[in-house]
Order: C-alpha cells, then structure tokens, then sequence
C-alpha cells in the first residue's frame, strides 16, 4: 500500500494504491488522521490505483470519515476500481460517501454548493 496526498484547489486529495489489507491499517489510519488533522476539513480519497482492499481497509475507509466528522468536514471517493466498488457495495459501506467517477469531478462537487459531498 502506498499513500500519497497532494493539496489542488485547497482539498486534500489522497491517492491510495496497491492493496489495503489488515497489516496495513495502522499505517493507513494513522497517515489519514494525521491529513484530516492537519488539513482544511476538504477530503478526496482516490483509490483508482487501490487494487484490492479487505473488510480491515473498509474499516480504514470508516476511520477517515470519523476523522473528518470530527472536523465537521466533507469527503468524497472517486476513481473506484471494479473490485473495490464490489466490496464496498457488498458491505454497503459506499452508502457512507459521495462517489464520484474522477478526481475531477470529486472535486467540482466541493466547488459546487448543489453537487456537494455528504457531508459529515
């Protein structure tokens, strides 16, 4: 698993890629707790490179919409991978977050008061 965070339009964009498994969540929480706290409460995780994730990566997906909650801030998804929306939407955690197909269109979403992401 790789975790890289880029800032455009003032939104942390967050690319996750390869595989979320369980020996990765402590490095994933923590990393993702340490860009909400740091950040503007704008999140954008892209996982159009994630490869796989299991039921420990849903629960890293959970934790930074807590994290984001607590900052009474907004997150979207984008770029979902046909693996990953199918155990997202088997476990129904997608319902949690505004998807969008691309890092572009996640982040017109926040620019545009009427397609704006759940917000928390």
């Amino acid at each position: 698993m790789i975790i890289t965070q880029r800032s455009e339009q003032g939104i942390d964009v967050v690319e996750i890629s390869g595989r979320l498994l369980m020996a990765d969540v402590d490095e994933a929480r923590s990393s993702l707790k340490t860009i909400v706290t740091e950040g503007n409460g704008k999140l954008v995780l892209d996982l159009g490179q994630l490869s796989f994730i299991d039921s420990s990566g849903c629960g890293v997906l959970i934790a930074a919409l807590k994290y984001i909650r607590m900052r009474e801030g907004k997150i979207a998804l984008c770029a979902l991978t046909r693996n990953v929306r199918a155990l997202l939407e088997l476990t129904k955690v997608i319902e949690l977050f505004s998807v969008f197909p691309t890092t572009d269109a996640a982040l017109e979403a926040f620019a545009d008061q009427s397609g704006d992401p759940k917000q928390a």
